[in-house]
């Protein structure tokens, strides 16, 4: 699959293997492909380093992309896979169990898309329905019963939008997990490796510490969705996406996430080796942080860590915290709760 704006890249790609295949010993040729190659570099930084939001959301999206099994390969040094939710079902669009990360002893779960077209229509595209996030809660309870940490990662474009999903309880298997998340008292450590869904991801990635890949994003609703929503028409997404700020990097900034991952130039879906490099070495990095914690300590600050998203102050309180000239604080004073 080639999106749109990678065409140039790809085109340049085609033209450097043609000549390889032509070239043999022909001076002339090999300095043809040094120019094509030297210019084949620039174009990838120049289209990447400046991806709008949506095509970011494309990127995130992308077939190729790796999935949790390639980030579980690279993460675990075994895995203990377990199925079902322990109530009548097993849905494999959540997939999780026991495993090692750098010595630690964790549960790993994740939204599974599928690798080919028959895994991904019987993983219903990695959208889960009630009985995956059953089973993620099912997990969420081992980890705690065990005392290991938590580590999730998250592809998903939300949870199964279907009646029979919303009959079998959906909105009530996602809260049940975010408490469950929100009381654990071990480590929590999510990723975002591609989609963020709604609440299908927020019942993954209620954590001690987020991270995102560079090309992922993180949002309540699809960008089409928001667009057929406010403008009545589906495409305008582009500009849906710059208004809705659910890039890595927005959401970095206004302090949702913790870290954004660097993605090999040209996207993880180019590289897929080096982009679980880098979530391996980000997941081994805050588990090791986050496991000298004790645990009342980590779910007090993970209380106060979503307490404090979304809060301002007042005008008046404004000046009283900073002065005329200070910057808004994202912490609330004493004993006034967050305007939400």
């Amino acid at each position: 699959m080639i999106l749109d704006f990678e065409k140039p890249i790809k085109d340049f790609e085609a033209r450097i293997l043609e000549l390889h295949r032509l070239a043999g010993s022909n001076e002339g040729l090999q300095e043809e492909i040094s120019r094509l190659e030297a210019a084949l570099e620039s174009a990838k930084k120049r289209i990447y380093s400046h991806l709008t939001p949506y095509q970011r959301v494309q990127v995130a999206r992308h077939p190729e992309r790796p999935g949790f099994r390639e980030y579980r390969d690279a993460l675990a040094d075994d895995f203990y896979e377990l199925s079902g939710d322990r109530l009548g079902a097993d849905d494999p669009a959540v997939r999780g169990g026991l495993a090692r990360i750098g010595g630690h002893p964790v549960v790993l779960l994740g939204h599974d898309k599928g690798t080919d077209v028959k895994a991904r229509v019987a993983s219903n595209f990695g959208m889960a329905h009630p009985e995956g996030y059953r089973k993620a809660g099912r997990l969420y309870a081992l980890a705690e019963r065990f005392g290991v940490p938590v580590v999730a990662l998250v592809d998903t474009p939300g949870a199964a939008p279907a009646r029979g999903a919303e009959e079998r309880g959906q909105a009530w298997a996602i809260s049940a997990d975010l408490m469950a998340l929100a009381r654990v008292p071990v480590p929590v450590v999510a990723v975002v490796v591609g989609e963020g869904g709604s609440g299908g991801a927020l019942a993954m990635c209620l954590a001690d510490h987020v991270s995102m890949l560079e090309n992922s994003y993180l949002s309540v609703i699809a960008p089409e969705a928001c667009a057929s929503i406010i403008f009545r028409d589906p495409s305008r997404a582009a500009e849906a996406a710059e208004a809705m700020k659910i890039t890595a990097r927005d959401l970095l900034a206004h302090g949702i996430v913790d870290d954004v991952l660097p993605e090999p130039l040209g996207g993880a879906h180019n590289e897929p080796e080096a982009a679980t490099t880098v979530v391996a070495r980000a997941v081994e990095g805050s588990l090791s942080r986050l496991t000298k914690m004790e645990p009342k300590a980590l779910v007090k600050a993970r209380y106060e860590r979503y307490r404090r998203m979304g809060a301002h102050l007042e005008a008046g309180e404004i000046g009283a915290e900073n002065g005329a000239a200070g910057g808004i604080s994202m912490e609330h004073p004493e004993g006034n709760a967050p305007v939400r």
